[in-house]
């Protein structure tokens, strides 16, 4: 009897493991189209990378309808795959604390001041004027050469399809709205994506070694500086923007998979 009470209760314990899992997996699936649908309410628009919260949403929703399905038929097979799926995220997980800890503390970095030249990243300008995201980069932008006179801004960033100017005409337009002289302004409107934005940048610097500063995001700073610093900048820190309240979560997964990438096929 003790025996048999003994592998029951292992049974439970199988079973419990399963069920919790899944139920688990389903609440995270539910929570990522939830954030889609924030996404998409306060930015009124749908990027190709807001998709992936959809996508991992009817994912995690999948991968626990399954584990519930095995554990009804075979709960040993159920507790294997649960335990699988366990091992799998906890080694994703140690991967995305590895990346996001330094694209977090290049978030928190802070300027050097008296830099001879700021790079100011673009972002997407809408109908209307600078998005969000841009308006605020301009705001550091701003911040930063009213405290440092003598910098000169490389304004940087292309005009896309579905925008009305480059975003380095809509970088120049706020920066004189908010009082800069445009002679310390200089557009640099042919790049498309950070690399190109340090690459044409640097053909207007005179000085590899003068102190640079780079204002973008905060997210983005770390893949910013890592960029500049492997086109030959040396004397490189950043100045980072902050976002919209609701936003950090999206853009910090993004940049993960673009450390990954940059580490990858740029190294």
């Amino acid at each position: 009897a003790m025996s048999q009470n003994k592998e029951k209760s292992r049974r439970d314990r199988r079973a419990r493991l399963s069920v919790t899992l899944s139920r688990l997996l389903f609440i995270g699936g539910v929570l990522c189209l939830l954030y889609f649908a924030v996404l998409f309410i306060g930015l009124n628009t749908v990027t190709a990378f807001n998709l992936f919260w959809v996508g991992l949403g009817l994912a995690l929703i999948a991968m626990g309808a399954v584990i519930r399905l095995v554990n009804r038929k075979n709960r040993t097979a159920a507790r294997r795959l649960s335990m699988a799926v366990i091992v799998a995220a906890a080694l994703v997980l140690a991967l995305v604390v590895f990346v996001e800890a330094r694209v977090i503390a290049g978030s928190l970095s802070q300027p050097e001041p008296g830099a001879r030249y700021m790079l100011v990243l673009g972002a997407r300008v809408k109908p209307e004027g600078p998005s969000v995201l841009l308006g605020f980069r301009i705001d550091k932008a701003a911040e930063y050469l009213n405290d440092n006179p003598d910098t000169v801004a490389i304004l940087c960033g292309g005009q896309g399809d579905d925008e009305p100017m480059s975003e380095a005409q809509a970088m120049y337009e706020g920066l004189t709205e908010r009082g800069i002289d445009p002679a310390r302004l200089i557009i640099e409107d042919r790049s498309v994506n950070t690399e190109e934005n340090i690459n044409n940048a640097m053909e207007l610097i005179d000085d590899a070694d003068a102190p640079v500063v780079i204002t973008t995001t905060g997210y983005h700073v770390y893949r910013a500086l890592w960029e500049a610093r492997r086109q030959g900048l040396t004397n490189v820190s950043g100045n980072p923007a902050r976002c919209a309240w609701f936003t950090p979560l999206n853009y910090y997964a993004r940049e993960f998979f673009a450390v990954l990438r940059d580490w990858i096929f740029k190294r």
